[in-house]
């Protein structure tokens, strides 16, 4: 479709460095119509929705809006020509009015001033029309994350949106609360005529509102049909399949070969932490069991609840029901302290926001969670500490002075310092979200030497990674979480693979 009414990609490539993100996409979102785009995580999904958004310039091919050629080298330019572009992670300011939100960078004036009357009056307009309990001057903090979506949405559209690039929408989301954006979704393209990608892993809800499908598997179009007559299993084989080998890393094959049965010993060894009906935040009936000396990998699409259930142990989100036990006892932590006290440590996926204090040393940043056990009488025994934690940190290879900020680090580094901290807080329970994110082949190997000694020396390690070939190289067992929930059941040892991981994620995607 180079020609008609509809914003079009034709051979799109994107680098970064070596890594081929994009490989010659062609993908066309016609007026009027719903495009879904499925794939694996690291398929290419959000580097191809970030060239649409102007966000990122492709190495090769065009883009055109009808039969125009348009580039874009920054957001705004997107915006201008009509492309609006929702994120999972909503760009709203919890600060600032609804109204705010709806009119920030395009307010309405009368003269010098401005008309907060006008701005009032659409604001509360818009909140009737797409169904937003709030008003022009309630607060976005306030509103649930279902009404700040749909407020995303009525602001992409009220700037006279054309083509609106929403992804993964409903991931946060409550069913009832699903049907009403779909809805709104299928009223937006048919009565509207506006031309919408729609990124998303679960498949009823692909077909409940697509008109076409397309599929990506690293980097390629692999799958281009109507909605209409493609078939469920041929979209589930073409993000499976994508030529992926079994062991397709040969370090990780080297790895699990050196850990052959650990998963067998492990079982006959006291159980760590366990999980029964784990509920709360998205999370929908967990049950694991994780004992010492074993390192469990967890495996699952983006928003199926990996990163949850983690900080839901680590006390970091609430949790409804269903029961934990640690060390055989009753375990619910309500803050991140007394699940430290109670000798769980967490690294977390996002290091930079949440992992440290980037204006503090690498070596204060390690002390940070152990500053009570050097207290006495009020006073901090700062010898004691800075020996306890340099003998950490001598048995972790950082390059880098570990006086200096921990920002003058590579990111590898960085998070090999932050292992430190977890290592020097004697935990029973490791739990890693993404832990070799952003870091280079060098760093991840001494990251899962990191990994298998704390194992070795009998401790619990729960791993989360969207890496297939990183869980399969340091990890004894792998469950998988659909939906929010998990049974338990590891993926047979001579079942692993890539494709049969994949396979188990979106099995229950529909």
């Amino acid at each position: 479709m180079s020609q008609g009414h509809g914003l079009v990609v034709e051979g799109v490539s994107k680098s970064y460095g070596a890594t081929r993100a994009l490989t010659e996409v062609d993908l066309a979102i016609p007026s009027g119509a719903v495009v879904a785009l499925v794939g694996h995580n690291g398929a290419g999904k959000s580097t191809l929705l970030r060239t649409l958004s102007g966000a990122e310039t492709p190495d090769e091919g065009s883009i055109s809006i009808d039969g125009r050629p348009v580039e874009f080298h920054a957001p705004g330019e997107a915006s201008a020509a009509g492309i609006a572009t929702v994120y999972q992670e909503l760009s709203l300011i919890n600060e600032l009015t609804v109204a705010e939100n709806l009119f920030l960078g395009a307010e309405k004036r009368s003269g010098p001033l401005l008309d907060r009357r006008a701005m009032d009056a659409e604001a509360n307009a818009l909140c009737a029309e797409y169904g937003i309990l709030a008003n022009a001057n309630s607060l976005v903090a306030d509103l649930s994350v279902a009404h700040r979506q749909l407020l995303e949405v009525a602001r992409a559209i009220h700037r006279n949106a054309r083509f609106l690039l929403l992804d993964e929408p409903t991931t946060a989301l409550e069913q009832s609360q699903i049907d009403t954006l779909l809805d709104l979704i299928t009223r937006l393209s048919k009565e509207q005529g506006i031309g919408i990608l729609f990124i998303d892993h679960k498949l009823d809800e692909v077909f409940a509102v697509a008109d076409h499908v397309v599929g990506l598997a690293n980097g390629h179009v692999v799958l281009d049909g109507s909605a209409a007559t493609v078939e469920r299993e041929d979209v589930i084989e073409a993000i499976v399949g994508a030529g992926q080998d079994a062991h397709a890393v040969a370090s990780g094959e080297g790895l699990r070969s050196l850990r052959a049965g650990r998963a067998a010993e492990a079982a006959a060894r006291p159980l760590v932490f366990s999980a029964r009906g784990l509920a709360g935040n998205g999370l929908n009936g967990v049950d694991l069991d994780v004992h010492a000396g074993e390192v469990m990998g967890i495996y699952g699409l983006i928003g199926s609840g990996r990163s949850r259930f983690l900080r839901t142990v680590y006390g970091a989100e609430p949790m409804a029901a269903g029961e934990m036990q640690l060390a055989g006892e009753a375990y619910r932590p309500a803050r991140p302290s007394e699940a430290i006290a109670r000798g769980v440590a967490f690294l977390s996926e996002e290091r930079k926001s949440d992992g440290f204090i980037p204006q503090m040393s690498s070596r204060d940043n390690v002390v940070m969670p152990v500053l009570g056990r050097f207290m006495s009488a009020g006073m901090l025994n700062w010898g004691g500490l800075y020996r306890a934690a340099d003998s950490v940190l001598a048995n972790i290879p950082i390059r880098g002075d570990v006086r200096q900020p921990i920002t003058a680090l590579s990111g590898g580094n960085q998070q090999k310092a932050l292992f430190a901290r977890s290592m020097l807080q004697s935990p029973k329970l490791l739990l890693l979200d993404e832990p070799t994110k952003g870091v280079d082949i060098g760093a991840k190997a001494e990251i899962y030497a990191i990994i298998h000694d704390f194992a070795e020396r009998g401790g619990a390690v729960l791993v989360v990674s969207s890496e297939e070939e990183e869980l399969l190289a340091v990890a004894d067992r792998i469950v998988v979480f659909r939906n929010g929930a998990c049974d338990g059941k590891a993926v047979p040892e001579v079942e692993l693979s890539v494709a049969t991981l994949r396979r188990a994620a979106w099995a229950h995607a529909e």
